[in-house]
């Protein structure tokens, strides 16, 4: 009898070892599950990351007009005299991160290519006046004096009307293509500026990314005060690096709206 409740005892100790054990198993598959759950929502909800972070440095500076500080970190200018100055900015949600290609490489190119053909089509343009020198004059001479063209000068008339009129069209596609990689330039250069590693854009395939955060902010203007919820758009620009590996740059703002 005593060896059985000896057995009983320890069959006992092994019951509760067992439920002890299996206890903390299911405490910790709990807590597999619900960190990362718990860390899903805390990136939902924004929380006071680097993009909080940034925001309120962007509002410091645009408070009080500091436009050294500003930019380095923004392409948009918060006008606190007319909008009002923002306080206690707190992110309240930040959304997907959205993409699109680098255009500096294709619209370098783009403007290349114009003004080679610019440059063709002037070198063809000069042969014809060379060629065509006094009737040329005789006709930029009738049409400042409002005369009729002589009519041995009609066709000449026409054809230099046309060179013209692709030197305006040659001339627009030059500073339409120039207008084009500025503002590309413009938009991916801030993100990527560093005057000790200074790189030229239009060697690098890339993109673009953005991202809309969510905030909600003191606005104080004309000495009352109200909560108001802001858009801030950031900004940065991705390179494709040399050896596979991309080159990030810096978060900026983009837009507040």
């Amino acid at each position: 009898m005593a060896g059985v409740r000896a057995m009983t005892t320890r069959c006992s100790v092994c019951r509760g070892g067992g439920e002890m054990a299996r206890s903390r198993t299911t405490a910790f598959v709990i807590m597999l599950f619900v960190v990362p759950l718990l860390a899903m929502l805390v990136s939902a909800c924004g929380g006071a990351g680097p993009e909080q972070t940034l925001i309120r440095a962007y509002f410091r500076a645009a408070n009080v007009g500091d436009r050294g500080s500003l930019v380095n970190i923004a392409m948009f200018a918060w006008d606190a005299s007319a909008n009002g100055t923002v306080s206690s900015p707190s992110v309240d949600s930040v959304s997907e991160e959205r993409s699109r290609p680098l255009r500096v490489k294709e619209l370098t190119q783009t403007l290349a290519d114009a003004r080679a053909a610019e440059e063709t089509f002037t070198q063809e343009k000069v042969t014809y006046q060379d060629e065509n020198f006094d009737a040329i004059n005789r006709v930029l001479a009738a049409e400042r004096d409002e005369e009729d063209v002589a009519s041995r000068d009609t066709e000449v008339e026409e054809v230099w009307t046309d060179w013209r009129n692709r030197t305006m069209e040659h001339s627009k596609m030059v500073a339409d293509a120039q207008q084009q990689l500025t503002a590309e330039q413009n938009t991916a250069s801030l993100s990527m500026f560093d005057p000790n590693n200074p790189l030229d854009l239009a060697q690098f395939d890339g993109e673009i990314q953005t991202k809309d955060v969510a905030v909600t902010a003191t606005v104080e203007r004309g000495g009352s005060e109200s909560e108001q919820q802001l858009t801030v758009t950031l900004q940065r620009t991705v390179l494709a690096g040399g050896d596979g590996e991309p080159i990030e740059g810096r978060w900026v703002i983009a837009n507040v709206s």
